[in-house]
């Protein structure tokens, strides 16, 4: 069994790491012949961290494809549900602006856990044609499931008999929160490090934040003072980077498109509508299967990398935290409406607007023309609806599906979806729909047929005068 080519071009660094393991006793060797008669061997593999010139250790058990050893691993013992981000911005709500905030990280998560000695023939490799094993759990294994439960078992008893304030962890990285100007939050790390010393499990001090405003958990920034989250620079200046040598293509290699993917994956942690835009790129990767072959962009796919540049060049990555509660149209008192062969109008509020159709507009098709007031709302208004959730309105059933599904086949629809999203993420804003009866939206059908006198009978608190539409929005 060969080790993977970047263990090959790095020997001086997989030494060093071996030796390491052997030292503290989680790898056993070396050996002239195989320890076991079953002797299984996978191969090593070289992953760089985000520190240059820092790698972490592989030991790929998903090769070969069709005879692995996590290929036999259930799947009801390799799955597991993490914590994310929205559990740290749920905890930063929860404590209030300025709440302090600190993160531990066990250091070698997998790496404390001892596999039992009658599973160690599955865990062989071969280097410098010696053979080894390791007696605690890899970095490659389908094993996620143990590693969490240990950390799961920290965090309860954490919470249970230290009885700290809140808590929140992601595989081996610790979060702690508590009240502002309080000394809990730094009260709680210590009983975190003094329970870790009893128990025997390491933490990477270096990796140690204490009580801050401040910090990078899960790989993202939170700032419990301006109340967001952020994507760290680094991340920020890759994604500029990738999206600018992309936008432009019209053939990309899905390894490229893949990496791109990843970075575009993380980024809707924070850009929460990008999501859609996402999906229409991931469904792309379906069509080859090998990642040097390429892809056909097209002009949508461009459209949608357009989208996320905009995000990223003109928000800079931000996100303040939304807010908890979805705000219906009825409670913002929001409605839109399209009348087929007049007009269309939207209401927010006290705000109103309404316009005929355009003779350009006369050919589209009632869905188009149902969605397009909905979205001028959001353009229109969207600085009012800044950091919500909300909950729109329509008696039209495909303009609801099309709002939360946020893609279409339809060219046209697809444009305003996508325009309906960039101004969703301009103002952050997280969106679905729900179906209303037509009779339910009395006010917008008044002002889309330019019944103004019984909108008004209807509705005394409207604006006298009805919101200008500026020009260039009027175009679909």
């Amino acid at each position: 069994m060969n080790n993977h080519p970047s263990v090959r071009k790095n020997p001086i660094v997989v030494c060093r790491k071996l030796n390491k393991e052997l030292h503290l006793n989680r790898i056993s060797g070396p050996n002239s012949f195989k320890p076991f008669d079953n002797f299984v061997c996978s191969p090593l593999g070289l992953v760089p961290k985000k520190t240059p010139g820092e790698f972490r250790i592989i030991h790929d058990l998903s090769f070969p494809e069709g005879s692995s050893v996590n290929e036999h691993i259930s799947r009801e013992n390799a799955t597991v549900q993490y914590q994310s981000i929205e559990n740290v911005i749920k905890l930063i709500k929860k404590f209030g602006q300025g709440a302090l905030m600190a993160k531990l990280d066990v250091e070698d998560g997998f790496r404390n856990i001892p596999v039992h000695p009658s599973d160690h023939h599955f865990l062989g490799f071969i280097w410098e044609n010696q053979y080894y094993f390791d007696k605690c759990l890899p970095m490659g294994a389908s094993s996620c499931q143990l590693c969490e439960k240990l950390s799961t078992a920290l965090q309860w008893i954490m919470l249970n008999k230290y009885k700290a304030s809140d808590m929140s962890h992601l595989i081996d990285d610790f979060f702690f929160i508590g009240p502002a100007s309080s000394e809990k939050c730094l009260s709680d790390v210590n009983n975190f490090q003094n329970l870790c010393q009893r128990l025997g499990v390491p933490l990477k001090d270096s990796k140690t934040v204490l009580p801050t405003t401040c910090l990078t958990i899960y790989v993202l920034e939170v700032d419990s003072i301006k109340m967001e989250v952020r994507l760290p620079e680094d991340k920020l200046y890759k994604l500029r980077q990738l999206l600018i040598q992309t936008v432009h293509r019209k053939k990309i290699q899905l390894k490229e498109l893949q990496s791109l993917i990843g970075l575009l994956n993380f980024a809707c942690q924070v850009v929460i509508p990008g999501r859609a835009f996402l999906r229409r790129l991931i469904d792309l990767t379906c069509r080859v299967s090998k990642p040097h072959h390429y892809l056909r962009f097209t002009s949508e796919n461009r459209a949608d990398i357009k989208a996320w540049q905009l995000f990223i060049e003109h928000f800079n990555g931000k996100s303040i935290f939304l807010e908890d509660e979805w705000l219906s149209s009825e409670k913002l008192h929001m409605y839109t409406d399209a009348s087929g062969n007049m007009g269309y109008a939207a209401v927010y509020g006290t705000k109103w607007f309404v316009q005929p159709w355009l003779d350009i507009h006369a050919h589209y098709h009632i869905s188009i023309k149902e969605l397009f007031p909905i979205v001028l709302l959001v353009e229109i208004w969207g600085p009012l609806l800044c950091n919500q959730k909300v909950l729109f309105f329509s008696d039209n059933l495909p303009v609801v599906e099309m709002i939360n599904k946020q893609s279409s086949k339809d060219k046209t629809l697809m444009r305003l979806i996508r325009r309906l999203v960039v101004a969703a993420m301009k103002f952050n804003i997280l969106f679905k729909a729900k179906h209303i009866p037509g009779k339910h939206n009395v006010l917008a059908d008044h002002l889309s047929r330019f019944k103004f006198q019984e909108a008004k009978k209807f509705a005394p608190w409207l604006d006298p005068q009805p919101a200008t539409v500026p020009d260039h929005l009027l175009y679909i």
